[in-house]
């Protein structure tokens, strides 16, 4: 949990099962399935803290979920049902914390808040949860007023505060001989601490010693021995590269490595978002850094994480839960992610919004989260999943009218692929998904087409898969409400491109800027939990226009403050741009965080008198989707706002209207282009045509590309590539040969062509092939003059001797298949006794 302002300034395969689908659509999850979810409203509170769990002696499991304005009991013994069986209020606040304490029949609950009208650390007897709830018993005497997080051992029956108003922060301990009264035993007059772990070693060298793993902020781990509570001695500390604020941490099961996560650190300071570090603590004396291990989220927040068996719980704050395996394809010193669910769908953003802790302990396998905006989620994991790739990157642009083939590795962690299961979901525009079965290649890849579209036709599509259990899993995750989508154009016709890294005509509106602070400038950003630590353009760009380009001491020091500031861009003549010319560029603005969040809003206008008069574009916030940083892309065309002319301009406003906000936003790669309908590249003049053949013969199909650069073929029958070998030749050239064809030969055929500019498939091109005559007709084993007279009886009626086994409409004497028995079927076998077939 992030520490209190006044310390520091705060700078894709769904499991789709039987239960609660509505949740499970809103909430993506790989390898977790969620079972049920109790938001705020049902707790009557307006956020989410911390959580714990609890086993009763009648084996019902509760989770304890710490919320802002109390501490409430749920029944969880039935996943998919809980019950809130009892809530203790306490004096509204954010930061909260809880622990669970079993001894000689009774069982206690302590609370920690950072609010001093709390009064001090909250002790809730929960020995009757089952019957008649739980009951407040009151403070713990002398206890300090505001305490961050606490920490238990109930091996030896302490519990330890963390970050509290008194002792400068550092460790406080209380016995818990009676756990109804906790007493003062000593304190650790060290740094601050922000959360610990504190256990009792049984082996070893340690054997019989109480130590403590402590995370001081930036002063890294220390590792304290807590044996004698008046005497606490440090036996080791350390740091490591990019500290920024070390969180919290737990032991690996063996307690031999220490996973520890920075709750500030980033990019910023040199390092990938989430890093958890891995410290080897086998010498307490001597704790190193080991190595560093992340989630697959882009950006987002690493926070509490809990060790059980093989698995690392880590909640990620808008990102979710995430769960490592340190076995199978991971290793201790290097955890690979096998399960995640998001529980803020909105984004993934480095802010402190999402899950808050997790809780795994539960004999029955049942894992909670506390969310801080979205309350309680009860999951389970469900490690039987497909996992989907694509050797080859999805199309986000289509050639008009074309088919594009989709190519796809499906993968599995335990039940076997349904490959009658795999199938492709493509719409077009507002149509419906239609189902296309994809075609295997082998070795678990599956291919099909996209459908052709017309140009500026947007095609959406998705790929579902289930495995022997008959689950369903999708790409991408939480198909169809989430799909891929591509737009149908041959290309797009640049009229002007801003890639910021130049000046390039833009500028500040310092005529009319009423900001203080955060003022538009361009050049390189440096990160913060709000602002971008890279700009949009891919290397070597660096730069991009945006308010307050330097960190500073924090988040806050140059973000808009006191007002707005605007950045202009040149005036752009339009006046003979095409009427559906558009106008797209990347923004980044956050605005949910600092004291008064989601307040303000961001404002991009154009003008087409040179900024005499403004209309606006779009308005982005106060809340929703866009205002919690990261590159977003937006595109409209300006016709539909104002006429063309040769005074177009565009203005970009941050403003800062309201208190405590913390306001940044960032512009690059913006253009103005119109899309060509026509220019389709690769061009193919000539198409492959429909070809009938007989068993035996020879198949040619030939095409005609062109492209800059030149182009490469693959021939391809049903979808599948061919290779050349017996009977196939040119599989990769303009013109494929096929020899001595049979049945196994038909089907359709195309092309793809590929060049630089792109690829495109060729129309399809059906071959049938028809079998060899035989003029055997009455099946005795030679062709003569006999065979004659026995078709002749069949064109009379009299199929007594006739018979032609092994070939289509057996007996029925159209031995030329011209769809009529009568004199043409005698000549034909005249002349096949001849040596010459139809």
């Amino acid at each position: 949990m992030f520490e209190s302002m006044s310390r520091v300034a705060v700078v894709s395969v769904a499991f789709l099962g039987a239960t609660a689908p509505l949740a499970r659509a809103q909430f993506l999850s790989q390898g977790i399935q969620l079972r049920a979810h109790v938001d705020l409203p049902a707790f009557s509170a307006a956020s989410g803290n911390s959580c714990w769990g609890w086993v009763s002696p009648g084996g019902r499991e509760y989770a304890v979920m710490g919320l802002d304005n109390k501490v409430s009991f749920v029944d969880i013994t039935n996943p998919d049902a809980p019950v809130i069986r009892s809530n203790i209020p306490h004096a509204a606040g954010l930061w909260a914390d809880v622990k669970v304490y079993s001894a000689g029949g009774q069982t206690y609950c302590y609370v920690s808040s950072e609010t001093a009208a709390v009064g001090g650390i909250q002790v809730i007897n929960m020995t009757n949860l089952d019957t008649t709830g739980a009951t407040l018993v009151g403070l713990i005497a002398g206890s300090p007023t505001r305490t961050h997080t606490i920490a238990l051992n109930e091996t030896s029956g302490h519990l330890y505060l963390c970050g509290s108003n008194t002792n400068g922060g550092s460790l406080i301990a209380y016995s818990l001989a009676n756990p109804a009264a906790p007493v003062h035993a000593g304190q650790w007059a060290g740094p601050y601490i922000h959360e610990a772990q504190i256990v009792t070693y049984t082996t070893g060298p340690y054997a019989g010693k109480e130590i403590a793993f402590c995370c001081c902020e930036d002063n890294g781990l220390y590792i304290v021995d807590v044996t004698n509570k008046s005497n606490m001695v440090v036996l080791g500390s350390t740091t490591y590269p990019g500290i920024s604020y070390c969180h919290q941490g737990w032991l690996s099961p063996d307690r031999t490595l220490f996973y520890l996560n920075d709750e500030l650190d980033g990019p910023a300071q040199g390092v990938t978002p989430t890093l958890t570090r891995i410290i080897n603590v086998v010498d307490l004396a001597n704790p190193t850094l080991a190595g560093t291990f992340t989630s697959g989220a882009p950006s987002a927040v690493d926070h509490n994480l809990y060790t059980l068996g093989r698995y690392i719980f880590e909640s990620n704050y808008k990102s979710g839960l995430r769960v490592f395996d340190t076995q199978g394809a991971g290793t201790p010193l290097a955890p690979v992610e096998v399960a995640w669910i998001d529980t803020y769908p909105g984004d993934d953003g480095a802010q402190y919004n999402g899950t808050w802790s997790n809780y795994p302990y539960f004999p029955s396998g049942t894992i909670i989260i506390s969310d801080i905006d979205r309350g309680l989620f009860v999951v389970t994991l469900n490690l039987d999943y497909l996992t989907f790739a694509h050797p080859a990157p999805l199309p986000t642009r289509l050639q008009p009218n074309a088919r594009t083939p989709i190519t796809v590795d499906i993968t599995t962690t335990g039940s076997a692929i349904d490959p009658a299961s795999v199938t492709l979901y493509a719409k077009i525009d507002a149509g419906a998904f239609v189902p296309v079965v994809m075609t295997p290649l082998g070795n678990n890849r599956y291919t099909a087409n996209l459908p052709a579209a017309s140009c500026l036709s947007v095609v959406s599509y998705y790929i579902a898969a289930r495995n022997t259990t008959g689950a369903q899993f999708t790409s991408p995750n939480g198909a169809p409400t989430y799909s891929n989508s591509a737009q149908a154009y041959a290309g797009l016709a640049t009229l002007f491109s801003y890639d910021m890294e130049t000046t390039a005509g833009w500028s500040r509106d310092t005529a009319n800027d009423t900001a203080t602070s955060g003022l538009w400038e361009r050049g390189d950003p440096q990160g913060t939990i709000a602002q971008p630590e890279d700009d949009h353009t891919p290397p070597p760009g660096v730069n991009c226009w945006v308010t307050g380009r330097t960190a500073g001491a924090g988040a806050g020091s140059n973000d808009v403050d006191g007002g707005f500031t605007a950045v202009l861009s040149p005036v752009m003549n339009m006046s003979s741009a095409p009427v559906d010319t558009r106008i797209g560029y990347w923004r980044w603005y956050s605005n949910n965080a600092g004291g008064a969040p989601n307040a303000d809003v961001f404002t991009v206008q154009l003008s087409n008198n040179g900024g005499t008069s403004w209309s606006n574009v779009e308005v982005v916030g106060p809340s929703g989707p866009g205002t919690g940083g990261g590159w977003n892309y937006y595109e409209f065309q300006p016709t539909t706002i104002l006429p063309l002319t040769a005074q177009m301009r565009m203005k970009f406003i941050a403003d800062d209207a309201g208190a405590g906000s913390l306001i940044e936003a960032a512009l690059d790669d913006m253009s103005v282009f119109s899309y060509d309908c026509v220019n389709v590249c690769p061009a193919i003049a000539q198409h492959p045509a429909a070809q009938d053949a007989v068993e035996g013969g020879t198949v040619q199909l030939s095409i005609a590309a062109s492209a800059p650069g030149g182009v490469a073929y693959q021939w391809r029958r049903n979808n599948v590539p061919l290779v050349n070998g017996p009977g196939v030749a040119g599989a990769t050239g303009s013109t494929l040969t096929l020899t001595g064809v049979d049945a196994a030969d038909a089907g359709a055929y195309d092309c793809l062509v590929s060049a630089a500019c792109g690829s495109l498939l060729s129309n399809l091109a059906a071959v049938t092939v028809a079998p060899a005559c035989d003029p055997d007709v009455n099946c005795d084993g030679s062709a003569n003059g006999v065979d004659v007279e026995v078709q002749e009886l069949a064109v009379g009626g009299d199929f007594t001797d006739y018979c032609q086994v092994g070939l289509p409409n057996v007996d029925d004497g159209d031995f030329n298949r011209d769809g009529a028995v009568n004199g043409t079927d005698v000549e034909a076998v005249e002349n096949a006794v001849g040596g010459v077939c139809p």
